[in-house]
């Protein structure tokens, strides 16, 4: 589970902070997207694969040795690989989903022939805040379930 959780870092850090970040900060990108949504979607994205997934790597790793073992359960693994996926795929549908809401926010705000203010251009977008919750609840759950396969034991193996 820890060698998941590390593949995983190098992932979600390019897109995160490669991808959203070099497409962001282009000048005549920034110049409208500055402090939307999309700063949002970019900063989300590029803190949970940067740092988030590193710490999450190395308590994998270090967790079953600090006890003891040369590893945890196959049951614990397993759960450790559910919220992996759980954690990584609702990052992405939030990070997703923020983008949209930023796209729709530059176009209401600060692009369009009429901009409306801030608070209006809110009420907007508040669809894309909902998707965004409900996805975050199923991050949640990966991050509990990530807790509880601490808590699991199962047929463990000896530390040499």
């Amino acid at each position: 589970a820890a060698t998941l959780w590390a593949l995983g870092t190098g992932v979600m850090a390019f897109l995160g902070a490669g991808v959203w970040g070099f497409l962001h900060t282009l000048a005549p990108v920034n110049y409208y997207t500055h402090g939307t949504q999309i700063t949002a979607a970019h900063g989300h994205m590029a803190f949970y694969g940067a740092y988030a997934m590193v710490v999450i790597t190395i308590i994998s790793y270090a967790m079953p040795i600090l006890r003891g073992r040369a590893a945890n359960s196959e049951k614990a693994q397993t759960m450790e690989m559910w919220s992996f996926w759980l954690m990584t795929v609702a990052m992405v549908f939030i990070t997703l989903f923020l983008t949209a809401a930023g796209i729709l926010q530059v176009w209401l705000q600060r692009f369009s022939s009429s901009p409306i203010p801030f608070m209006a251009a809110q009420e907007q977008i508040s669809l894309f805040y909902w998707l965004r919750e409900g996805t975050g609840v199923v991050f949640l759950v990966g991050l509990l379930i990530y807790v509880a396969s601490f808590f699991v034991s199962g047929e463990e193996k000896a530390a040499a």
